[in-house]
């Protein structure tokens, strides 16, 4: 019978180390599983992170581009709208005389020329000048 109880004790001692030895092995290999994910998460997270960066910086680049055609296109529409102003305002001031509706609006453009365009003020003493001409009769 002590050799029944011994061989038994064995038998359940060795299954149960064997039991004991799979628990460990599957805690260790859950936790580094569980640690391969959270590795793999923080990857996926840096590489998104670059991904935007990049596309921020290209937008910046692209803002920019924009920025210098607004400014180019500022630029050439003040140089335009003041080679306007100028043509009509000695065209007027060489009549003598300027109507009503194109005084104002010649005055809108200077207003647009040298308000929203920050125009350098060329055009202000022929504005005086046209300011001065006698209104045009209307029949």
């Amino acid at each position: 019978m002590e050799v029944l109880k011994t061989f038994l004790l064995a038998f359940l001692g060795g299954a149960g180390g064997v039991a004991l030895i799979n628990a460990i092995h599957d805690r260790w290999k859950w936790k580094a599983e569980r640690k391969a994910a959270k590795e793999d998460k923080e990857e996926e997270k840096t590489d998104k992170i670059g991904e935007l960066t990049k596309t921020i910086e290209e937008m910046r680049t692209q803002q920019d581009e924009m920025s210098a055609q607004m400014n180019a296109l500022r630029e050439a529409m003040k140089c335009v709208l003041l080679d306007r102003i100028i043509y009509l305002a000695q065209s007027y001031i060489a009549d003598g005389e300027v109507d009503f509706d194109d005084r104002k609006r010649l005055r809108d453009m200077h207003s647009s020329y040298h308000n929203g365009l920050e125009g350098n003020g060329d055009a202000d003493a022929l504005m005086k000048g046209v300011d001065a001409l006698p209104l045009k009769k209307t029949k």
